[in-house]
């Protein structure tokens, strides 16, 4: 009886230990045991029970790291249905947990010398190679919530990721978390995994200590961050409130053209008019880079007879449009319906669905600089990310509106990894969010400047060009797929040999 209710209080524990590593509890410290209590609670249980066991610590995980799901504010979507969408969400997130528990189970405790060295590094690559496959499917990906986004602030130990992305970071939290749980348990690998993850873990953080040593070192590039402050409801309602945000861009881009920068950047969606086939838009802008020398980055739609595209335009200080970037990673069920040429019902269950077109071209400005602009929910994904930065771009903008949520931790959540990207590609990444938060970040995840939310403001900064690919760059998740291959041949014996 005492075990019925002990093993999934552990589950609990674990999922709300997991939780609280991320913003804004910031308890990043946390990870290194947060698995723990699970890992405990599957050993020598049956496949059944263990999936169940991660089932549940999934859904304590997800559904109160995602809470904010259900609070967001989409235009005329009715409450029940973002309920449903968190729910959805949650339960589909915590079943990669419930596969892991099952995976980990099947492990035996006794074992040769060579299977106690895998069965240590065993939940640690079963867990990369799950978070690779959630970052890229259902709906083209949810990476929410993977482990090493909740160290953003540990500058240290993420320098890794400029090798291994930020599942490398997920990896070596696990494989901590294996070893305390080994020696609680017991097991024969128990205080060998703890040295062993403790060398690991060492040399990791060397390397991070040296990488954090080195000043970033390049051509300098001004750029100039504008925080509009626009409340959502206003950006619905764009054809009455169209002349106050043109006068306030105007005012906020005139201020910032004081400090020369060589390009000014306005957010997601700053207008909802496109310039390239609307007459007031284009005289509007005009209007505000008169006598301003510099470029100008704006988020605004691109309409053809077709298609309709979030987009990104570059524009020179005579108003001309430089180049165009059309978002690619478009937000299921926000800006499209996934397949809905296959089932057409989903378009009367989800009408407020946008009807975006996916952009195809991955754009890299040439002016002032090579730089390439993401567009929101497009930061989450690292090898979306580096496919720019191997086209060329020497730094990263990243333009957002992340005013469709009501919650401080939705905010920070996303913005958490923007970090890793910056180190991923040692890249500057410069955030432009309407309504926060916009920040820049150097190359080794430093955050150099933040504007945080519900803030009208400007940020200045001087920046450094790098052309120089990180190994992450040039060749993505090489590390989780091979955790991920690793992980399917280790599973394919039902039971370990003694």
């Amino acid at each position: 009886m005492i075990q019925n209710i002990l093993h999934p209080l552990l589950a609990i524990i674990s999922g709300i230990l997991l939780t609280i590593t991320f913003p804004v509890a910031n308890m990043e410290a946390v990870a290194f045991i947060a698995l723990v209590p699970l890992l405990s609670a599957i050993k020598g249980q049956s496949i059944s029970k263990s999936f169940t066991l991660g089932l549940i610590c999934g859904v304590v995980f997800f559904g109160t790291l995602l809470f904010w799901v259900s609070g967001i504010r989409l235009y005329q979507v009715p409450q029940w249905l973002l309920v449903i969408g968190w729910l959805f969400i949650t339960i589909v997130s915590a079943l990669f947990i419930g596969v892991f528990a099952v995976c980990v189970s099947m492990l035996k405790t006794r074992m040769s010398p060579l299977l106690s060295i895998y069965h240590l590094l065993a939940p640690a690559i079963i867990w990369t190679g799950l978070e690779l496959i959630r970052s890229h499917f259902p709906m083209d990906g949810f990476p929410w919530g993977i482990l090493g986004y909740s160290q953003y602030q540990n500058l240290i130990l993420i320098q890794i990721a400029e090798f291994t992305g930020v599942f490398g970071v997920s990896f070596l939290i696990v494989l901590v978390n294996t070893a305390i749980a080994g020696v609680i348990s017991r097991i024969k690998y128990g205080w060998y995994g703890v040295g062993m993850s403790a060398i690991v873990l060492n040399l990791c953080l060397i390397w991070g200590s040296i990488k954090l040593q080195e000043n970033p070192t390049g051509k300098p590039l001004t750029i100039s961050v504008i925080q509009t402050n626009i409340g959502i409801d206003q950006s619905w309602e764009w054809e009455t409130s169209c002349e106050k945000i043109s006068l306030m861009l105007n005012r906020l881009t005139k201020k910032a053209a004081k400090s020369n920068p060589d390009l000014i950047i306005w957010t997601e969606t700053a207008i909802l008019s496109s310039p390239d086939t609307s007459l007031w838009t284009r005289s509007k802008i005009a209007s505000i880079i008169n006598g301003v020398n510099s470029y100008l980055l704006i988020g605004a739609p691109h309409v053809t007879d077709t298609d309709y595209y979030n987009s990104a335009f570059l524009i020179s200080n005579k108003g001309k449009i430089m180049d165009r970037y059309d978002k690619i990673h478009l937000v299921p069920f926000g800006e499209m319906i996934p397949n809905e040429e296959l089932f057409p019902v989903l378009r009367k269950i989800f009408p407020q669905a946008g009807m975006y077109t996916h952009g195809k071209r991955y754009t890299v400005f040439n002016q002032p600089a090579r730089f390439c602009t993401l567009i929101c929910y497009e930061g989450i994904f690292g090898d979306l990310t580096r496919r720019f930065v191997k086209n060329g771009a020497e730094f990263v903008v990243n333009i957002t509106n992340d005013a469709w949520t009501r919650t401080r931790a939705a905010y920070y959540q996303h913005f958490s990894m923007d970090v890793l990207r910056s180190v991923e590609n040692r890249r500057y990444f410069i955030r432009a969010g309407n309504t926060g938060i916009s920040a820049v970040i150097n190359p080794s995840g430093r955050i150099e400047h933040l504007l945080d939310i519900g803030r009208e403001g400007i940020i200045n900064s001087r920046i450094f060009l790098n052309n120089r690919p990180t190994f992450y760059s040039q060749f993505g998740d090489v590390f989780a797929c091979f955790c991920l291959i690793m992980a399917i041949i280790g599973m394919v014996p039902k039971r370990w040999k003694d």
